[in-house]
């Protein structure tokens, strides 16, 4: 049973009474941290706080969020820019703005919740570079004797100009492993992994291609979680692959621009299609898989 309360203009999901999430439009953070549409806290069934908000190590990262490092050269991600590998990245005044313009539909049954925005990415002189129509819906999963529940993010990018929009990352500037961009699930202070399992076996390396990801780990105070991760559209934009840190910090990015930057085509749109699963416990790849 779904309970859905909004409250200036953000969005608050209960499942079996437990608040499991909450979609903020904006946030109370500095310009060059950006403040962008996010899910904070997610939380598992049992109630267990699994992402992470404007950490000290990176407080640019919001929860599960879903930007790009460069958008025709300004910063829609945050922090600093990522210039060449001699300087590394840089704060410069590049940063633009990710505003939520409008809810186009919040609604719930007792089996499903959707929210539907638009939002306006903006350069840094307030110009108009892309419009974005994300859609989340949220439902609950029962996968072996484990109840859980999904998340799935459809969203289009919408190029109103008559040229194209660059969607840039720090790979393109030769930063290794720097091809994030896209949905960003930033995991709370102390998550670790156990394994990192792909529809090819274990992963061993960032950067592994595959259209399902599942992650076994722990949080900090030692309580096991399952994430399954997917891109559900296998011919969606960009080449597929996984983008995670377990060391310093906890973090998976599903990067469609690990390699290659994008373009969204003048006139013209990208649609990106994800999944996120949330269970309590370790639960078997294989069952988990079987649900993205």
């Amino acid at each position: 049973m779904h309970d859905l309360q909004t409250d200036t203009g953000d969005a608050t999901i209960a499942i079996g009474g437990v608040e499991v999430a909450r979609y903020s439009v904006a946030s109370d953070v500095n310009r060059v941290d950006l403040s962008k549409p996010h899910f904070h806290p997610l939380r598992t069934r049992a109630g267990i706080e699994i992402t992470g908000f404007a950490p000290e190590d990176h407080p640019w990262h919001h929860g599960l969020m879903f930007a790009f490092p460069r958008v025709n050269g300004h910063n829609l991600w945050g922090g600093g820019t990522f210039h060449d590998l001699d300087r590394g990245y840089v704060v410069v005044d590049d940063h633009g703005r990710m505003d939520h313009v409008r809810w186009e539909e919040v609604s719930s049954t007792e089996d499903s919740t959707r929210l539907v925005e638009h939002n306006a990415w903006r350069g840094r002189n307030e110009q108009e570079l892309l419009e974005e129509r994300r859609e989340w819906r949220v439902e609950p999963v029962h996968i072996g004797d484990v109840d859980g529940y999904l998340i799935d993010l459809d969203t289009t990018l919408i190029n109103p100009a008559p040229s194209a929009v660059a969607l840039a990352t720090p790979a393109g500037r030769g930063r290794p492993d720097g091809g994030y961009g896209g949905l960003f699930l930033r995991l709370a202070v102390g998550f670790t992994a156990d394994a990192l399992i792909a529809e090819d076996g274990p992963v061993q390396a960032s950067g592994h291609e595959s259209r399902t990801f599942v992650v076994h780990g722990q949080t900090a105070a030692g309580e096991p979680v399952t994430l399954g991760l997917s891109f559900r559209d296998a011919a969606g934009p960009g080449v597929q692959k996984w983008l995670y840190r377990f060391e310093d910090f906890a973090s998976i990015g599903w990067a469609h621009a690990y390699d290659t930057d994008l373009e969204v085509a003048a006139h013209g749109s990208l649609r990106f299609a994800h999944r996120l699963i949330v269970l309590d416990g370790h639960v078997p790849a294989e069952e988990v898989r079987a649900a993205l």
